[in-house]
């Protein structure tokens, strides 16, 4: 028994993902200040509320550096990419090609689809967007079709692409299924191709291609007049139930089913009666024509129109002229011609061709790039720049990051803002006994019975302004009254070796606690990794990338 889960609950789950990220505070943490080796993230409370303890600084992101990312397949060339088909599960599979600025005249980043993949053939051109092509669909000289589906700026691109990834443009309707969306019209699928099943083995098709002789008639009667050395056949109606398309000198064309026909013995001309106005239509006097057989399309949409090509008695492509809209479900077939065809006959080497429709995703290619590019992945971007620097620890290591929902922070703060885009989590304080504060040495405090109240690291040391700066404080204390840490300004802070550290006076005024409430917020995400040193010029980039 087969169990599925879909694409559209991963999708639907970052989409939820992403507007959590808009309507709440989320800020990258760097945790675990260490020297010497790494503290291992487990997915378990206790790692949880150390990660937390141990939170050196923060940097909060901002919902326009938070991006919908897709895996990036760059367009090269010899590669043979999946064309789009609607029983094919696409996820994981090349079926589309990112061409950047060495490919293409935009010197930018498009995203092209693959519609058609020339029977599993190497791609040798890469598709080069135009602004003239209507329906930005393009075919290749490798016989490759794609369809176009965005673009990105090299400078976002630069910005905020990651190992495999980019972004997905910077403004699109994340959500435009009409179920979720009632500012959304459109149900359905568009017609996006028509596979012949057999291309090989049908046969026995007519055929034909040639001018217009006159003006269509009011009552629409086309008269033909064949190509070069083909000739129309003799028989009364012989061509009725296929189709006839007009080609004008503009290149606008027209496709009508023929009614009626008649053969003119005197001239070698034909005549058909077609269901349409091919008069009121525009269509030529010169116009170029084909006779072919008709594609009969059937289904619950609406608007959906193809034609054949054939070679040799073969049906060899169908082209869709136009997808029509709303199909959830559709059958395809060519109709036998009414003459000289007998599949049946087992003395006759016709062979019904076998279609097969294929429906694009809902709305069209291109509607709903979540759904159609399979995106289950959000970036989280952040950055410390030198401003930032300024404000957090300058010097020493750290081996954890994180992501954190919601933290708090004290309100009416005269440090910082209620939701700060930086925060220090260390302690700071002045004291002239800073010859003793040595940098990741460990500190405590003692109570009258020598009892351990608070525990902590010497993370950083500013000799030139008798500061120090105390990280690691979280222990397993009653906090102050009034407080969330059980740090007392009041008390001496003593080293490892006994000397004792004391907090110049007035104490309030030479120490500075961090605005977040400590151990507060919902850990999402954690990483831990071999420590990384930072300077006094560190200027970190964090790009996370979560999977859904």
């Amino acid at each position: 028994m087969a169990e599925v889960l879909t694409t559209k609950l991963k999708s639907d789950t970052t989409r939820m993902f992403m507007t959590d990220i808009q309507n709440n505070d989320f800020y990258v943490f760097i945790s675990s200040v260490t020297t010497d080796s790494r503290k291992t993230a487990t997915n378990a409370q206790y790692s949880k509320n150390e990660f937390l303890e141990n939170t050196v600084f923060g940097k909060k992101v901002l919902g326009s550096d938070t991006k919908f990312m897709i895996k990036y397949n760059p367009w090269q060339k010899d590669a043979v990419y999946v064309q789009y088909d609607d029983r094919i599960d696409l996820e994981g599979e090349k079926f589309y090609a990112v061409v950047g600025p060495n490919d293409n005249d935009t010197g930018d980043y498009r995203v092209f689809k693959c519609l058609y993949n020339n029977n599993g053939g190497k791609s040798i051109a890469p598709p080069n967007w135009n602004a003239y092509t209507t329906d930005q669909i393009y075919a290749t000289a490798d016989k490759y079709v794609w369809k176009f589906m965005y673009a990105i700026e090299s400078n976002e691109f630069e910005a905020y692409n990651a190992v495999g990834y980019i972004p997905l443009p910077a403004e699109f309707d994340i959500n435009p299924d009409p179920n979720a969306n009632s500012a959304a019209i459109i149900y359905g699928s568009e017609l996006s191709d028509i596979f012949i099943e057999n291309p090989v083995d049908n046969n026995g098709y007519p055929s034909l291609s040639g001018f217009l002789t006159a003006a269509p008639s009011n009552s629409g009667v086309i008269t033909i007049r064949p190509r070069g050395n083909q000739t129309l056949n003799q028989i009364q109606n012989y061509y009725s139930g296929m189709s006839i398309y007009t080609t004008n000198s503009d290149g606008v064309s027209h496709i009508y089913k023929i009614d009626t026909y008649t053969f003119d013995t005197t001239s070698g001309y034909g005549r058909v009666r077609v269901i349409g106005t091919p008069r009121a239509d525009g269509v030529e006097f010169n116009a170029e024509c084909s006779i072919i057989p008709t594609v009969e399309l059937q289904g619950d949409g609406s608007g959906c129109i193809a034609k054949s090509e054939v070679v040799n008695g073969q049906v060899t492509n169908i082209i869709i002229l136009n997808p029509g809209s709303g199909y959830t479900n559709l059958t395809a077939s060519v109709k036998d011609p009414e003459f000289d065809f007998a599949p049946e006959d087992p003395n006759s080497v016709d062979v019904r061709v076998e279609l097969r429709p294929i429906l694009s995703p809902m709305g069209g290619h291109g509607y709903n790039l979540i759904d159609e590019l399979y995106c289950s992945h959000i970036l989280l971007y952040g950055y410390i720049t030198e401003a930032d620097n300024n404000q957090i620890g300058t010097e020493s290591s750290y081996s954890n990051i994180g992501v954190v929902k919601n933290p708090e922070f004290v309100s009416a703060s005269a440090n910082t803002a209620n939701t700060p885009d930086v925060f220090d989590n260390r302690i700071k304080i002045i004291t002239d006994d800073i010859i003793y504060a040595i940098e990741g040495d460990a500190v405590n405090q003692l109570d009258a019975s020598n009892k351990i109240t608070f525990t902590g690291k010497i993370h950083e040391v500013d000799d030139t302004a008798n500061t120090a700066y105390i990280s690691n404080y979280m222990g397993p204390f009653a906090n102050q009254a009034n407080n969330d840490i059980s740090f007392d300004p009041t008390t001496a802070i003593v080293n490892s070796t006994g000397q004792r550290i004391i907090i110049n006076s007035p104490q309030a005024n030479n120490t500075i606690e961090s605005d977040y409430i400590q151990r507060s917020g919902q850990v999402y995400f954690m990483e831990d990794f071999v420590p990384l040193v930072r300077t006094r010029t560190s200027r970190e980039e964090y790009k996370l990338v979560l999977e859904f």
